[in-house]
């Protein structure tokens, strides 16, 4: 049986969720106002909150800035917010259950895009602690799909733009198709409790592609790479439309055991650095044994089917290229699958 805390994070209850964990510190960094500025590299979007109920329409201006408002009260239909699944007032009576069932309705990806991906291109979420190869997972996937599919990536840092400059030295893609997000104090808050930062900064992107490839172009391919935080943190259904987490060998074989969303529930799951097992006296086969174990009793979210089969796990040294290939063929059928849902509904 799911715990309390389970279900306050499924149906992302902000008081249980993004305010219990942190210290007020942390909470006040998360809290600050927002600040928006264009600096001489990049477009940058720094992380700032908003109603919980989550961001409103975003205007792009010639610096790059993005504004978002959502400050109108909520007796209304959600017809009028696409983009939007949360839960209104006429869900009030419900019960918690019926809210949690609703809820996992609503989480549906391809519902909640309204059968269009012209206003955000399809979304991967990579996500991962410091240090397990996300940046260098993002830049592989940039060189191996660039020129075959219109891309754009998104980093998120926590005071700095380190992770874009970085993608920018080693020619990732076009510098206009990276854009930094600075998220203060909770990189986690910027990909869950409060994705409009990231939503802007991807929608923009999107804009940006259509204009240079042209309205016809297909969907672009968005990479969204998360601040580097603990195992607690995942993406947000909202903002990614395929989850990938991403650790690594260097902090033991125990990992996996310890479960937390970006394992349990991410579309992929990366043991990066395996070739750094054996220095470090991790074991693979436990590692696969326990990440198997643990993203099976994750895939159902809320009902656990002790029969379901085990999400997909790759093992992978992305530096020296091993796995990349594998990564690529499951990001390209979740893009592919996704694609043709679309064309299918109109």
């Amino acid at each position: 049986m799911p715990t309390l805390a389970d279900i306050a994070t499924m149906i992302r209850l902000p008081v249980l969720t993004s305010l219990s964990c942190m210290s007020v510190p942390r909470l006040a960094a998360c809290l600050s106002p927002s600040s928006l500025v264009s600096s001489g590299s990049f477009h940058q979007v720094r992380f700032h909150r908003t109603d919980y109920d989550g961001p409103g329409k975003y205007d792009e201006r010639e610096t790059g800035s993005m504004l978002g408002s959502h400050d109108h009260s909520h007796n209304h239909g959600h017809t009028q917010h696409p983009r939007r699944d949360h839960l209104g007032e006429e869900n009030s009576g419900e019960s918690l259950e019926e809210k949690i069932n609703l809820r996992n309705l609503l989480e549906s990806r391809y519902k909640r895009r309204s059968g269009s991906y012209d206003h955000r291109g399809y979304t991967v979420g990579i996500g991962g602690p410091v240090g397990s190869g996300k940046t260098a997972l993002t830049l592989s996937l940039c060189r191996a799909l660039r020129g075959k599919i219109p891309m754009g990536v998104v980093t998120n840092d926590i005071f700095t733009q380190e992770d874009a400059e970085f993608l920018v030295r080693n020619n990732a893609l076009d510098k206009g198709r990276i854009m930094p997000v600075e998220t203060g104090g909770c990189p986690h808050a910027a990909i869950r409790e409060d994705v409009s930062a990231n939503l802007g900064a991807l929608e923009m992107l999107t804009r940006r592609i259509y204009r240079e490839e042209g309205v016809e172009s297909q969907p672009p391919l968005l990479l969204c790479e998360s601040g580097g935080d603990n195992l607690a943190a995942n993406f947000s259904s909202e903002l990614a439309d395929y989850t990938i987490y991403v650790i690594d060998v260097a902090g033991g074989d125990k990992v996996p055991r310890k479960g937390g969303p970006g394992i349990t529930q991410s579309d992929l799951l990366v043991i990066n650095k395996i070739d750094l097992a054996d220095a470090v006296g991790a074991s693979l086969e436990v590692m696969e044994r326990d990440a198997r174990k643990m993203r099976k009793r994750g895939r159902g979210r809320i009902m656990v089917d002790n029969d379901s089969e085990s999400g997909p796990t790759v093992f992978a040294s992305v530096k020296n290229g091993t796995g990349v290939d594998d990564i690529i063929s499951h990001i390209l059928k979740g893009f592919h699958d996704a694609h043709n849902t679309v064309k299918s509904s109109k």
